[in-house]
């Protein structure tokens, strides 16, 4: 169990430490909003094909070498990006990690609801938390580093190779779960009921992972250069987000066990829609850092909540949670250029505006299970 919390905060600090310095490279490259935007949307589009070959990958090596040599790729490929000079290399480089990225996701959750079926017992979000946990660690990190004025490049060449020590300990510690590839016969009459159950839990996370990505990617250019705010203040507003996705992941079980799954999801749904029109419509400091983090609150537990209820779905747990995730992730596909042409031509306020109502997804999941009821 250790071990794989290890897993989850290295897979997230090594993707986070570059995004706070995505103004720098913006401004190395000459980057306009919509180049920007452009470049951000090839991670995603490398996570999507990744999600087509992933499985087969994974029946093939199992998800604990998955882990130990995609998981250590994906990690090492982000310290190539201070040698991107050009957008196409910026591009290319992301397209790349995010290739790799799509088998460590499927594997990493995969682990997760094994270990939830083993104990009987809601450990997703826990899981989860640790994901937070690794952006918040290089939130500070990065906030620090940027205070000594250490050069982007010289933090990747000293920060991964250590996160990617890390990585292979942490998938070398994994146990051996064999992968499941026995798919439940299912009676013709129901045969359509776990599809549209397994396409309402693709749906439910969309806007969840559409607000993080906004948070994350865009955070440093709409707060720093947009805003104007100090670096430092930008960083805390950063962190501010982490932190509240963190602890609602870690006490999300607990919040689901206590007010049950529909308060739960009503509560986050709520909080999101809106933190994220304040965090949009409001520039000063205080304002920006309660709003980010109502954002962190509201989206935290959504993402776990549908995995661990497609892996409880009939059939093999990797291809549900690969397809929910697939899905899902489309939402970082579509979410970094619609807010950079958006933003280009309406300015960032009104973008990440349009961005709060993607927290009534989870409404889909709300009403089909009213109806069931």
């Amino acid at each position: 169990m250790i071990a794989l919390r290890l897993f989850f905060v290295t897979q997230s600090l090594g993707l986070s430490l570059w995004l706070l310095r995505i103004p720098e490279i913006k401004a190395t490259i000459g980057l306009t909003l919509i180049d920007l935007s452009l470049a951000l949307f090839m991670q995603p589009f490398g996570v999507l094909i990744g999600f087509f070959i992933a499985p087969l990958v994974i029946q093939k090596i199992g998800n604990k070498k998955s882990c130990l040599y995609l998981g250590s790729i994906f990690v090492g490929t982000f310290i190539l990006i201070p040698f991107a000079k050009t957008f196409f290399l910026l591009a290319g480089i992301l397209f790349i990690s995010g290739i790799v990225c799509s088998g460590a996701e499927v594997s990493m959750n995969a682990f997760a609801a094994q270990m939830e079926k083993n104990l009987k017992t809601r450990m997703m979000s826990r899981f989860h938390a640790f994901w937070s946990i690794g952006a918040l660690l290089s939130g500070g990190l990065v906030t620090l580093m940027s205070g000594l004025k250490i050069s982007f490049l010289v933090q990747q060449c000293l920060l991964i190779p250590i996160v990617s020590i890390l990585v292979i300990i942490a998938a070398k510690s994994l146990p051996d779960y064999d992968v499941s590839n026995t798919e439940k016969k299912i009676e013709l009459s129901t045969r359509f009921m776990p599809q549209l159950s397994l396409i309402i839990l693709c749906l439910t996370p969309f806007g969840a992972l559409l607000l993080e990505g906004a948070l994350m990617e865009w955070t440093a250019v709409f707060k720093g250069d947009y805003q104007k705010l100090p670096r430092v203040t930008v960083g805390l507003i950063f962190c501010s987000f982490a932190v509240t996705m963190t602890l609602f992941r870690f006490y999300g079980d607990y919040i689901i066990d206590k007010f049950g799954l529909k308060q739960t999801i009503t509560l986050s749904i709520c909080a999101s829609f809106l933190g994220m029109l304040f965090y949009a419509q409001n520039s000063t400091p205080t304002v920006s850092i309660i709003s980010a983090g109502l954002v962190g609150a509201g989206i935290a537990n959504i993402y776990p909540i549908a995995m661990t209820l497609a892996a409880s779905l009939s059939g093999s747990k990797e291809k549900n949670v690969a397809t929910v995730a697939f899905v899902s992730f489309t939402s970082f596909l579509i979410g970094a250029p619609l807010i950079g042409f958006t933003g280009e031509y309406l300015g960032l306020e009104v973008a990440l505006s349009l961005m709060a109502p993607a927290s009534l997804f989870p409404l889909l999941y709300l009403l089909s299970n009213n109806k069931k009821t």
